[in-house]
């Protein structure tokens, strides 16, 4: 039986995907972070390969062939770090497969196989990072946006769960009005009082996805009516609407175009959701919003994208990132 694998390697989770040459999903499986910017590449593909086997044993059938694999994985953008992870992911298959052929793809692309059945299209991505996508059906793309945690990702989980740390603090000291948020965070992590959060957050061990998590916190405050964390989540959606929009303006769509949101935050807040699309579409008219929530995941995207590049398909493939 031939297989073709996708993995969606991310700053908070690794999430990879099995299917068979009709497409039909034949496994999945969920690791840690494998963004190499948010730990090192050594890490990065310790975290692979504990992925790439946990994925292949939980194949109902071990009789298989692999017959290629598309990887998108946020951070990887040079060809110096493509040619790495082609290398680490081709010796780690090695077991199973002496050429397996390796692809590279951007996140958006394979959210977009995974939301149209095309690699093309818009995408505003909102999860750990945030980024936003025009992909041509020739394979060139713009972006704006995905600029990191220190840099950008406006409309993130990380901008929501910094912004809500500095929130309940802020009104601690009463700079700001009582919040929800507060309770929420006492609750869910047994504080105390909400200064013992000083020595969580600043503990060694303490990452991006821990300032991340804090979002929840906050999209739960928000949707209960807590005016603080509405207005959090306005503003950054508005952000990432601006975010949107600046690559909407350099580079036309036509009409009708569909825009697809993906991403953790779109899928548990529509306040978040409600906000972008009104505000984008206050500034690009005509567009028509698809949540990529409901889609398959990003993961099975990529094995799509595999399976299309690799394999018997007569229909010719979208160039890949970089390739």
């Amino acid at each position: 039986m031939k297989v073709y694998l996708g993995l969606d390697g991310g700053g908070t989770k690794t999430d990879a995907a099995a299917v068979d040459s009709q497409g039909s999903t034949l496994a999945r499986f969920v690791g840690g972070p494998s963004n190499p910017h948010s730990a090192t590449f050594g890490l990065a593909f310790a975290e692979l390969e504990k992925v790439l086997r946990g994925l292949i044993s939980s194949l109902p059938d071990q009789n298989v062939r692999l017959d290629g694999i598309c990887l998108g994985m946020s951070g990887i953008d040079t060809l110096e770090e493509r040619s790495l992870v082609k290398t680490a992911v081709s010796r780690i298959l090695a077991e199973w497969s002496e050429d397996i052929p390796v692809a590279i793809a951007s996140e958006g692309q394979i959210s977009l196989m995974a939301c149209l059945g095309q690699e093309y299209g818009v995408q505003i991505i909102s999860g750990t990072g945030s980024i936003c996508y025009i992909f041509a059906s020739d394979g060139s793309y713009w972006r704006t946006g995905g600029w990191g945690h220190y840099l950008g990702d406006e409309g993130s989980g990380y901008s929501i769960g910094l912004r809500t740390l500095k929130a309940v603090m802020r009104s601690y000291d009463g700079v700001r009005p009582p919040t929800r948020m507060t309770d929420i965070i006492l609750n869910e992590y047994g504080f105390n009082q909400i200064t013992d959060l000083k020595s969580y957050i600043y503990e060694p061990a303490r990452g991006k996805a821990d300032i991340s998590a804090f979002a929840k916190v906050c999209l739960q405050a928000a949707s209960g009516g807590d005016e603080c964390a509405i207005h959090i989540v306005m503003e950054e959606a508005e952000a990432l609407a601006d975010t949107a929009a600046a690559l909407l303006k350099r580079h036309p769509v036509p009409p009708g175009s569909k825009v697809v949101l993906t991403g953790s935050i779109f899928g548990h807040s529509r306040l978040f959701t409600r906000t972008l699309s009104d505000k984008l579409l206050a500034q690009i008219q005509g567009l028509e919003f698809v949540e990529g929530t409901s889609a398959p995941p990003p993961s099975v995207g990529a094995a799509l994208l595999a399976r299309k590049r690799f394999g018997d398909s007569d229909e010719s493939p979208v160039p890949l990132l970089g390739q």
